[in-house]
């Protein structure tokens, strides 16, 4: 009975991730319609910080000491500021599916910045991974094809997974008591720095602008995209092998696809599905080695 338990567990863990992370892209999209994206991301990370630092001190969890928040300064400006913001930003210019496929060389970037910063071995067939996910992502962003994508926002959706990477390998020299506290408090420094690029770029913040279409969508990356499916994944990393928590990185984007695709009306070539078909078996050739390895003791 206690399997039966933990599978149904690690399969609706696995939807939500697969699910709500898979439409936060289409979901911004249709937010940043009528909301300026660098304080989208700002009221976003504001909104879902207080909830979870609020959830934690109901819990009694210790108050963060400086270093937690040294940690959090740095991780929170390179997963959520110029990570999820500039990504954000960059959903201004490239459709939300295509858009999706950057986040998707994610465990590609965390290869190479763990080769390069962690002396972390790779092995042949991840390296053959590593390229053929990078050579299918150039396919996609070819001047030669259909999809015609300005340079500066390839150059800076690209900027951003590789920040989203840097962010995720560099949270493991910074151990947290709480996982929920710390991403809260990655939240409140997301919030302060968006808010000043907001601020920069000369954003403005009018209410009755807002469309109802993007308030909704505002309120599901709150609940769905940054409480439940980011708890669902932290779970997942503490309870089932790696490999098996990062599928959501080839998973995501197709549900990505597809749902700008029906809902959002974007249109498919097949330049751009076949470079993704490229970049997420690049993607899951990477990650075979780390499916051969025995899973460790938890």
């Amino acid at each position: 009975m206690r399997t039966s338990r933990n599978t149904t567990a690690v399969v609706v863990a696995l939807l939500a991730v697969y699910i709500f992370w898979g439409s936060t892209a289409p979901a911004i999209k249709v937010a940043v319609r009528t909301i300026p994206p660098w304080y989208l991301a700002a009221i976003r990370f504001l909104i879902a910080g207080t909830i979870l630092w609020t959830w934690c001190r109901i819990r009694g969890v210790p108050l963060p000491a400086v270093r937690d928040w040294r940690g959090a300064a740095i991780t929170g400006t390179l997963l959520l500021t110029l990570g999820n913001g500039v990504f954000s930003w960059c959903l201004l210019y490239i459709p939300a599916g295509l858009g999706s496929l950057f986040f998707a060389l994610n465990p590609l970037w965390n290869a190479v910045i763990g080769a390069a910063f962690y002396r972390e071995r790779l092995s042949w067939l991840a390296i053959g991974g590593i390229a053929l996910g990078l050579g299918g992502m150039a396919y996609v962003v070819s001047p030669s094809g259909a999809e015609h994508l300005p340079l500066f926002a390839v150059l800076a959706a690209t900027f951003a997974s590789i920040a989203w990477s840097a962010g995720s390998m560099i949270q493991r020299r910074y151990p947290a008591t709480d996982f929920l506290q710390m991403s809260a408090m990655q939240m409140f420094v997301g919030f302060a720095e968006l808010s000043v690029f907001g601020a920069i770029a000369g954003e403005r913040l009018n209410v009755a602008e807002f469309s109802a279409l993007s308030v909704g969508a505002l309120v599901y990356l709150i609940v769905f995209g940054s409480l439940v499916a980011f708890s669902a994944y932290i779970w997942l990393a503490r309870n089932v092998e790696t490999v098996l928590a990062s599928t959501y990185s080839y998973v995501n984007p197709v549900v990505a696809i597809g749902i700008s695709v029906l809902v959002l009306h974007e249109t498919l070539t097949w330049h751009t599905l076949l470079g993704a078909g490229i970049v997420l078996a690049g993607v899951a050739l990477m990650l075979l080695p780390v499916a051969r390895m025995r899973p460790t003791t938890r």
